[in-house]
């Protein structure tokens, strides 16, 4: 029992460290090409019902390493402080944290959701953070194209 605890433990430091890696190559990479802007000027990136339908497509495939809550377990915590360390030390863009997200996770089965679920996801994860919702629907599309700096409010 105390090895499968150590090989969670492991993968646990592994998949923190793996997200760290890549989220800041996608951040360079994509900041390098364009500057990126604050939520205050893209004030609504998803709309309600897409961050309801992202709850519980949260709760079905990302809280049992993120927390019910979004502040971490197995995997690294996506709200908070943690997520302000991050994003500020890699200028973490919406589009950064979306295209790790639906390449990379869940790290059972990475890309093996829909495009809607993940889209969906991140409008939670949005609305979680404190990013108000519009009218609209946030895309697959503008989502991995997003320079919005993420931040939490939380």
């Amino acid at each position: 029992m105390s090895f499968g605890l150590r090989r969670t433990a492991a993968t646990s430091v592994a998949a923190v460290a793996l997200f760290a890696a890549s989220v800041g190559a996608f951040a360079k990479t994509s900041h390098a090409a364009a500057g990126a802007t604050s939520a205050s000027e893209h004030a609504a990136l998803y709309s309600a019902s897409q961050a309801t339908a992202g709850s519980k497509a949260y709760g079905a495939n990302c809280a049992s390493c993120h927390g019910v809550n979004l502040e971490g377990g197995v995997g690294p915590a996506l709200t908070g402080a943690t997520l302000n360390t991050l994003a500020k030390n890699t200028k973490l863009s919406v589009g950064d944290m979306f295209t790790f997200i639906s390449q990379q996770m869940p790290l059972n089965a990475p890309a093996s959701l829909s495009k809607p679920q993940y889209t969906q996801i991140m409008a939670y994860i949005l609305k979680y953070n404190g990013y108000p919702a519009g009218a609209k629907e946030l895309t697959y599309v503008a989502a991995t194209n997003s320079k919005v700096v993420i931040h939490s409010a939380k």
